[in-house]
């Protein structure tokens, strides 16, 4: 379901990486950078709704409910095919790539599941609702980055936020009682 909420928002699956699922949004083709940015956020907000669904049906089912991270920024890539002869793969590389990753590593020390960068914001904030939450340090970079907490689209209702918002900080809460 999470990779199908990206190529519906015409994003490009790159890898699995363990659990995680790389993705980018304006490679091989841009449907122009705002368009990139919101099918990022659209994607994002999908992904949402897609693992609430699972996590209600995993529930019923008596199955452990699982939580993800999602860390989106904007900026330059290398695009292409990188490897060697024996190894050669399509993918992404640069700082973008770098500063998406630390910061959906911070997601659980936010306490939310989707967060973006200021650079991204910057080609959403007309359209999103989003909780600014400083400036913050990425390991490997000098300069703080600013960052958000994506609430969703104006003019659509909340409370899907504040529900796995909720439920996110209680599962946190579990395990650092247990």
């Amino acid at each position: 379901v999470m990779v199908a909420a990206i190529v519906e928002a015409r994003g490009t699956v790159d890898k699995f990486i363990g659990d995680a699922v790389m993705a980018e949004f304006g490679t091989p083709v841009s449907q122009g950078a705002k368009a990139d940015a919101l099918n990022a956020v659209k994607a994002a907000l999908n992904m949402r709704k897609a693992l609430v669904a699972l996590r209600q049906q995993w529930q019923q089912q008596g199955q452990p409910i699982l939580f993800n991270g999602i860390g989106i920024s904007f900026g330059e890539v290398i695009a292409g095919n990188i490897g060697s002869i024996q190894r050669l793969e399509y993918t992404v590389i640069g700082d973008t790539v770098n500063i998406a990753s630390r910061v959906e590593g911070l997601t659980k020390e936010f306490g939310t599941d989707i967060l973006i960068t200021d650079s991204l914001y910057e080609w959403v904030e007309a359209e999103v609702d989003a909780v600014f939450l400083g400036e913050h340090p990425l390991r490997g970079r000098d300069s703080k980055v600013g960052l958000y907490s994506l609430i969703g689209f104006k003019g659509e209702d909340p409370t899907l936020y504040y529900e796995v918002q909720r439920d996110l900080q209680a599962s946190q809460a579990k395990r650092t009682s247990a």
